[in-house]
């Protein structure tokens, strides 16, 4: 307390002087950021000069650089042996690193006259500032050792200290120091040297954070900061103690610039996202291997007061879903695929659902619990929720068990209440597993109609003058079809092992099998074709191909009819279904004749045996493989007609 006493006297006594260093010490802290960026950048691209280089305006323009001769030094930057690059003014932009530095050292020692508590803080950073000049690298004609960039631009390693880490240390300091000095509080928010306008767009601001105490449940940090800094209004907000995890807002006029900093580039992306529905234009500085962090600059310019207002209210508000957002997604992604995590985390935070009581009320455990109580087969099997529901239904439930969470843990339900919620929850999916197989289905339904696009696509080519199809381009496409195939008739296979669903799915998934293997050898067959062939052979096995191209889409069409029928149909869809499948079933009898219209020709045609042979591979494996599919819809048809009949 006498500290502060004598902290608050020094600043009257100087007429603000603290402050101002404050101020300015953290506007070096931008500079210096961008600095080291540009030296880290212009590095990267000179080893690798194939990607497209990187002009970091927004880093520069946020940073108060009005330089706009720095966005070139990325392209410039050139290696001139195995072992130096030279980045055009890396001399300036290392004496500008130095003079930042030096501005954020020059708050602490003057505030360090009256606090003893900081003094030896003080000395010891000054130390440490003294041996990194004296250690600084020559830098004759803007060359430098890569070696060196990485030490200068990087965290401490192996007991050596590094600007980049006694940047950090004073930023830290910083933070406390005007914490400290800061006599105004705006809701919450410490602030300083503020106008009346600055209170009214710092308020809004803070509201946004204010209103979102359901989401964050009482995390500690989210602190703020607003300065007046010449003509911008700033406002810095605590994420965490990590300097690679930052956001920054800076107000000038009607103009809003949004610097967000992190070691997650997805998070980086992820709160893009977020803002998506306001006009701001984003850039981000390009991600190379060994960075550290990403750094987006985001743009929002409002028309009126009122927008300006708003906008910031949205942005204080959206920024509490970054809090343990890592932990999140890699906790649902061992459930769905990455994507889909992301994309629930998305939802959620649209919704205004918050991700961290998910997280405090059991995380991966409340799945586990639900699955054990309700699907124990499933959990000792160890397969992933997407595997047991399928893609779209796993998000579904995923979505339900967040929003639980977060309706229990914000009313006080006990933990077993949730649990029996999320379990309540999960019943109905497991119940309409058979969805869960036609969806399987459907998937490997999508992969043999675009098996059966390239065969009409490559035969079409045997009619005029094109080239032949590339045999090895068309063994590794073969190759992934085959690989997309399995791959779902595998996943379908080991839920059917595990859930008891009826044989009818298991037969489905080998007639897709089926269907597959005969495609293959169609393909191949295709790939051997003279280049000279019987044309009307040729235009006969065309008209196979769009008669066979026609019956994939009706199946296609069979399994979504299928699949969207409910326990008790109703009856115009279930009329609509039969139509289906009795257009699918016309077709092969179609096939069956255009098929064998192909053999009388080259049977009756004047190719040589060779020709006889190749054409038959491919048009009676083709034609096989639409007869599995035909099999399949008469069996999709005698189960839906089984369930809608009833017990």
């Amino acid at each position: 307390m006498a500290a502060r006493k004598r902290l608050d006297q020094a600043i009257v006594d100087g007429a603000g002087l603290l402050p101002d260093l404050i101020v300015r010490g953290m506007a070096a802290h931008g500079r210096l950021t961008y600095c080291m960026t540009v030296l880290r950048t212009a590095t990267a691209y000179a080893q690798a000069p194939n990607q497209t280089p990187a002009t970091l305006r927004a880093e520069r323009e946020a940073s108060g650089l009005t330089d706009g001769t720095l966005d070139n030094v990325v392209a410039a930057s050139r290696m001139v042996s195995d072992t130096i690059v030279r980045i055009p003014g890396a001399a300036s932009i290392l004496a500008l690193v130095f003079t930042s530095i030096r501005q954020m050292l020059e708050p602490i020692a003057t505030a360090a006259a009256w606090r003893s508590d900081l003094r030896e803080r003080a000395e010891l950073y000054q130390r440490r500032l003294d041996q990194l000049i004296a250690q600084a690298p020559p830098c004759a004609d803007d060359q430098l050792p890569p070696s060196a960039v990485g030490a200068l631009t990087s965290r401490v390693g192996n007991g050596h200290d590094t600007l980049h880490q006694l940047a950090m240390d004073l930023h830290a300091e910083l933070n406390r120091l005007q914490a400290d000095t800061s006599h105004e509080s705006i809701e919450g928010a410490r602030a300083f040297g503020l106008t009346d306008a600055d209170r009214a767009l710092v308020r809004a601001f803070i509201n946004g954070i204010n209103a979102s105490e359901p989401v964050k449940l009482a995390y500690p940090g989210v602190g703020t900061t607003a300065t007046r800094d010449g003509d911008r209004l700033s406002i810095q907000n605590d994420l965490g103690a990590d300097d690679l995890r930052a956001i920054v807002v800076q107000v000038t006029s009607f103009t809003v610039t949004v610097i967000y900093t992190d070691q997650h580039r997805s998070r980086v992306r992820f709160l893009c996202d977020l803002l998506q529905q306001h006009d701001i234009s984003w850039e981000t500085g390009a991600a190379h291997a060994g960075a550290e962090h990403e750094t987006a600059v985001g743009r929002y310019t409002a028309t009126t007061q009122e927008q300006l207002e708003n906008f910031l209210t949205r942005l204080g508000s959206r920024i509490v879903y970054l809090i343990d957002w890592n932990h999140a997604r890699k906790c649902l992604s061992r459930f769905v695929k990455s994507s889909d995590a992301v994309a629930i985390l998305k939802w959620a935070a649209d919704n205004d659902i918050g991700h961290r009581a998910f997280l405090l009320a059991g995380e991966a455990q409340l799945i586990h619990t639900a699955l054990e109580r309700a699907a124990p087969d499933h959990l000792r099997y160890g397969g992933r929720l997407d595997d047991l529901l399928g893609r779209e239904s796993a998000r579904m439930f995923l979505m339900s068990v967040l929003r639980l969470a977060y309706d229990g843990m914000n009313r006080g339900s006990s933990a077993r209440a949730i649990d029996d919620e999320i379990e309540a929850e999960l019943m109905p999916y497991l119940q309409h597993s058979d969805r869960t197989m036609l969806g399987a289905a459907l998937e490997h339904a999508t992969v043999i109609a675009a098996s059966v696009e390239w065969i009409a696509h490559a035969v079409t080519r045997l009619k005029g003058s094109a080239a032949r199809t590339d045999a090895t381009a068309a063994a590794a496409l073969i190759r992934t079809w085959r690989s997309q195939a399995d791959e779902v008739v595998r996943r379908a296979i080991r839920v059917l092992d595990h859930s008891g669903d009826p044989q009818p799915f298991r037969r489905l998934m080998n007639n897709g099998e089926q269907a597959v293997r005969s495609l293959e050898r169609s393909a191949f067959a295709l790939t051997l074709m003279p280049l000279e062939c019987d044309a009307t052979a040729v235009a006969l096995l065309d008209s196979l191909c769009s008669l066979v191209t026609s019956g994939v889409r009706e199946y296609v069409r069979c399994l979504e009819e299928a699949r969207d029928l409910t326990r008790a149909p109703d009856r115009a869809d279930l009329d609509r279904f039969l139509v289906t499948v009795d257009r699918l079933v016309a077709l092969e009898h179609h096939c069956d004749a255009a098929e064998r219209a192909v053999l009388e020709r080259l049977i009756r045609g004047t190719g040589d045996f060779r020709e006889l042979h190749l054409f038959s591979a491919v048009a009676g494996p083709f034609d096989s493989a639409f007869d599995s599919l035909v099999q399949s819809g008469l069996i999709v048809r005698d189960y839906v007609l089984a369930v809608a009949s009833g017990p």
